[in-house]
């Protein structure tokens, strides 16, 4: 069987951000110290190319610092959040070591394309661009959204009251195109352009929300809700996400039989009810899919 039919930060001081997005919270401290287990699947140990049984290990690029999918403990070195234990589980059902590799987001695509990893786990979105390059074995939805000030200042709510803000945006993730269509519609209106800060990563995007030289970070909801819940009310998510879209595990072109063996692990674990409990563990339910689906990203 083919495939036919079927988001920066490497070692960057891992104690800031760990600091400043999550301030060591007790919440984020128990998510941490609770592991969710499963069992072996043979059969699907079977599928799996034969170097990869080999070697008892998929090699994973991801960009660890995107609470609460992927980000570093209080120890700065150890990796958690819930892309992690998602990989732990899937590593358990097909009967390998899922090693991740910390590398700036932007780069995790190139990185595939090299074969410098087996895969990528990194909370990014299934776009249609991005699978001129890679396929996605999709497993969650989530979607574009606003980081503010408590209390929303300026009103922000949808991508056409951005016209003439300063917006933090995490370089190389879809809120940049977001931000671009939307500074061009606000210039086809008359109204001043989105005055669009690119940054290098989730931690100095909300640096620059908070020392107020961004008026708004953009990012996705799942990611935007749980920051705010962090830092006690300093800051919000408002509104509903402006566009759902799904979060894919990520792999080479050429990776079939690779692609079909985690696509089959995922649907084990969404069948098992392993799934539901890491999402449950992080407090993402609402993103639960039923169905782990290959290169649906159009699929809302």
């Amino acid at each position: 069987m083919t495939l036919q039919g079927f988001r920066q930060f490497r070692a960057r001081s891992g104690g800031a951000v760990v600091a400043m997005l999550l301030a060591l919270s007790p919440v984020g401290m128990a998510q941490a110290d609770s592991e969710i287990t499963t069992t072996l699947d043979q059969a699907l140990n079977d599928m799996l190319p034969a170097s990869i049984r080999e070697a008892g290990k998929i090699n994973v690029a991801s960009n660890v610092e995107y609470p609460p999918f992927e980000y570093y403990d209080a120890d700065n070195t150890t990796i958690i959040g819930l892309d992690k234990d998602f990989a732990d589980a899937i590593g358990q059902k097909l009967g390998v070591t899922l090693e991740f590799s910390n590398m700036g987001f932007d780069a995790i695509i190139p990185a595939l394309a090299a074969n410098r990893f087996d895969m990528a786990m990194s909370a990014m979105t299934d776009t249609e661009e991005r699978r001129q390059k890679v396929d996605f074995v999709d497993y969650f939805v989530s979607g574009g959204g606003f980081l503010v000030k408590a209390g929303n200042p300026l009103n922000i709510h949808e991508l056409s009251d951005l016209c003439g803000v300063a917006a933090a945006i995490d370089k190389g993730t879809t809120e940049v195109e977001d931000a671009q269509r939307a500074s061009e519609e606000c210039v086809k209106a008359g109204k001043a352009e989105v005055d669009m800060k690119i940054l290098p990563g989730t931690s100095e995007i909300v640096l620059a929300l908070q020392a107020g030289r961004a008026d708004v970070a953009m990012i996705d909801t799942s990611a935007g809700a749980y920051i705010a819940e962090q830092h006690n009310g300093e800051f919000e998510v408002p509104g509903a996400t402006y566009a759902p879209r799904r979060y894919g595990i990520v792999l080479p072109k050429e990776s079939d039989e690779l692609a079909l063996a985690v696509q089959a692990a995922v649907q084990a674990l969404i069948d098992d009810g392993t799934y539901a409990k890491i999402l449950a563990k992080w407090g993402q339910e609402t993103g639960a899919v039923v169905s782990a689906t290959i290169n649906d990203g159009n699929g809302l």
